[in-house]
């Protein structure tokens, strides 16, 4: 049906007081963004995994607004340290107000890389945007 003729039959369900003017302006508002592009929720996502291994120890994916809102209730100075390749990393130590504005200014891609030895394996710790 094209645009036109469902404007048409809006009209008609209006005039023939089918629906009313409210459902009548959401079915017309429904119709002039049937043609937009809907948009894809970027993700902000957090993988730990060994090089020489096809499977991620661990692999989160959360949307972008999500993280943002979130961030906000992340206590300062909890304790949230790794014994990852044996360097004791400290996730208190990456800037999250930063890379979230990192996120925020750029569409997708890296956004922090580490990488740690453990027992002679190299793990890599990445934080990115897609």
């Amino acid at each position: 049906m094209k645009k036109g003729d469902e404007v048409r039959k809006i009209i008609d369900l209006l005039e023939a007081g089918k629906i009313d003017a409210e459902q009548a302006e959401r079915l017309m508002n429904t119709l002039k963004n049937k043609d937009k592009p809907i948009k894809k929720t970027r993700k902000l996502g957090i993988l730990i995994m060994e090089e020489s291994s096809a499977k991620p120890m661990l692999n989160i994916k959360i949307p972008l607004s999500f993280a943002k809102f979130g961030a906000k209730f992340i206590p300062k100075n909890i304790e949230a340290k790794s014994s990852i390749g044996g360097t004791n990393f400290d996730f208190n130590s990456i800037d999250w107000k930063e890379i979230l504005q990192m996120a925020n200014e750029q569409e997708k891609g890296e956004l922090f890389y580490m990488e740690a030895e453990d027992n002679g394996k190299n793990i890599i710790i990445k934080i990115y945007v897609e």
